[in-house]
């Protein structure tokens, strides 16, 4: 019996490490991306303090930060991965994050809202809010940034 539990406590333990080893290896892309990407348009902006990252897959790769430059003004940083073209605008002159999500609310009633992130698609800077619809399938609403009007809706997959 004493063997037994002796071996239990390795396997459970070479689970947990490796569990671990895992998780940290998944997020390490997360991680360096946010830190890479705050880094690059700290040294090309005015940005003195950043509030939200995103990363966004559409055709292409962008990374968002918002936050708020030198002069106080709150401003949305879009990087487009490759070739790193920065596209800055004011966030007064875009809908918030809670604003995308209430207009995706009214628009789709979906069960539960995942997440709201920031990119472009086709030259457009745009909201993507996902959620889980009543089938508990999986939805993207994507609006303009700038205006709110409805760009695509991807619908139970």
């Amino acid at each position: 019996m004493k063997k037994f539990v002796i071996g239990l406590v390795i396997v459970m333990s070479v689970l947990i490490v490796g569990a671990v080893y895992l998780y940290s290896q998944s997020t390490q892309s997360y991680s360096r991306a946010k830190s890479d990407t705050i880094a690059f348009v700290a040294e090309r902006t005015n940005l003195s303090e950043v509030d939200e990252f995103f990363w966004f897959n559409g055709e292409e790769t962008y990374f968002t930060i918002t936050g708020t430059n030198e002069d106080g003004e709150e401003r949305i940083y879009i990087v487009q991965q490759q070739g790193g073209q920065i596209l800055t605008l004011s966030a007064e002159s875009t809908i918030s994050k809670q604003e995308a999500i209430q207009q995706t609310r009214q628009a789709r009633q979906p069960q539960k809202i995942l997440n709201a992130r920031i990119g472009m698609l086709d030259g457009t800077p745009v909201w993507e809010v996902s959620y889980r619809n009543d089938n508990d399938r999986l939805g993207y609403y994507v609006i303009n940034l700038r205006n709110g009007e409805w760009i695509r809706t991807i619908d139970n997959i």
